[in-house]
């Protein structure tokens, strides 16, 4: 299991209608069961429909989940033309190319849950939420 780098998120801070000063107040922490939570949901909206319910791929698209999920080459005939050496590799093609009929269609933070949902059905453990540190640290190939 990979041990993830902490996640830090900036305080938002509220301001009143009246000139007092209000005291910071933080917006939720995200979880990484969260996260991954509604990465599935996500999954399920905008990446089942060619990468299968499992994950398992279909005709036009790989497999997400299992053994032949993110391998370190591209298969021939695929998309992608970058090595996946570690998570940050994928997630950075993904964002540029994923949903097909909107690549970068997502924000980074839905990508991220995505990535995050697909980590986890890998047996890869998230103890914090996924961010590019995290993601750069976990390495698929070395």
């Amino acid at each position: 299991m990979t041990k993830l780098a902490p996640v830090f998120f900036l305080a938002l801070f509220g301001c009143s209608k009246s000139t007092t000063p209000t005291s910071p107040e933080r917006e939720p922490e995200l979880t990484a069961e969260a996260q991954i939570a509604q990465g599935q949901a996500l999954y399920v909206e905008h990446c089942a429909g060619c990468h299968g319910d499992g994950g398992q791929g279909g005709e036009d698209a790989p497999p997400v989940v299992g053994a032949d999920a993110f391998p370190l080459a591209p298969r021939a005939g695929a998309k992608r033309d970058v090595e996946f050496r570690t998570a940050a590799d994928v997630f950075a093609w993904a964002t540029m190319h994923m949903p097909p009929g909107a690549p970068g269609g997502l924000s980074t933070e839905e990508y991220l849950a995505i990535f995050a949902f697909d980590l986890t059905a890998n047996g890869i453990e998230l103890t914090e939420p996924l961010d590019g540190a995290a993601a750069a640290a976990i390495v698929l190939h070395p």
